[in-house]
């Protein structure tokens, strides 16, 4: 599908795009995702339809924008919220010739890796609701609609919203960057994992990190860290602690919330005995899933 010429021929005839490749129909959501009484109360709405004045990108993209829905993609979400770090990758993804002002049809375009090329997918905007709720990633700013469907054309790449129900991490950087992935079992990790981390993230590289346990049950333990999920990595620092030096790692949580409750989380008291710049700096003492 030719992105520019179906929205040039939209835009000539005053027609919104109805993707029949993709359609507002359960075959895109997947079989075995809900129950059948609840695929029948889904309802399909445009972006138009829910906000007077929708927007593509409201003050830039950031990972804080992303707020995981019914299926179990965080993978994929953790994968975008690296991306969103590295906005000279994230151009590749997400085209910026396109919104919701100038020449508007109702279709969007995202590009992903696969096979060793970019792919170009087009969607038309009709988002999934459930009782009056994202059925999937719902933003954070009620209009600003950059991580709903972008997640939508990722599930049309997948072939449907369940096949995002459950992957790795590693997949989702790649189809994402065009990159190379490394992975290290914190069973068993190197010995200078800290400055590995701490040199990756001055390089700009993407990373996550990931629990054990099935994601399709997600078990919040009562340290915050939920079982079969994954995070991004959003920051690698060492800091003087006490008397010595301690590396930290900032984490973040698609969920958008839920957070680890352990050493140097938002309000412990190591950093009572950390530089108050540094405190100042590092610390943002929020419910948005994010935490050292």
């Amino acid at each position: 599908q030719d992105f520019n010429n179906i929205r040039a021929l939209c835009v000539s005839k005053g027609l919104l795009f109805v993707d029949a490749t993709f359609p507002a129909h359960s075959g895109s959501i997947g079989p075995n995702l809900l129950p059948e009484d609840k695929m029948r109360q889904i309802v399909w709405k445009r972006p138009t339809e829910l906000q007077r004045n929708p927007r593509l990108i409201m003050d830039g993209v950031s990972r804080f924008d992303i707020i995981q829905g019914y299926t179990g993609d965080c993978w994929m979400l953790a994968a975008l919220g690296s991306l969103t770090l590295r906005k000279q990758f994230l151009e590749n993804v997400l085209p910026k010739d396109q919104g919701f002002q100038k020449d508007y049809a109702g279709i969007f375009h995202f590009r992903f890796w696969q096979c060793g090329d970019w792919v170009d997918v087009v969607i038309d905007d009709r988002l999934p609701f459930l009782n009056g709720s994202y059925l999937f990633v719902q933003p954070r700013t009620s209009n600003e609609f950059w991580p709903s469907l972008l997640e939508k054309a990722y599930a049309k790449l997948r072939g449907s919203y369940q096949n995002l129900n459950g992957g790795y991490l590693s997949d989702a950087l790649v189809d994402l960057t065009g990159g190379v992935q490394m992975q290290f079992s914190l069973k068993d990790p190197p010995p200078d994992l800290e400055e590995i981390l701490k040199a990756a993230d001055k390089s700009g590289c993407l990373m996550g990190c990931s629990t054990p346990g099935q994601s399709k049950r997600n078990i919040e333990l009562r340290n915050g860290i939920v079982q079969g999920h994954a995070y991004t990595i959003t920051g690698a620092v060492k800091i003087r602690y006490k008397n010595g030096w301690k590396h930290i790692i900032r984490i973040w949580n698609p969920w958008g919330h839920g957070e680890w409750k352990g050493p140097w989380s938002d309000n412990s008291p190591e950093w009572d005995h950390v530089d108050p710049e540094d405190r100042r700096n590092l610390l943002r003492n929020m419910n948005d899933g994010e935490f050292w």
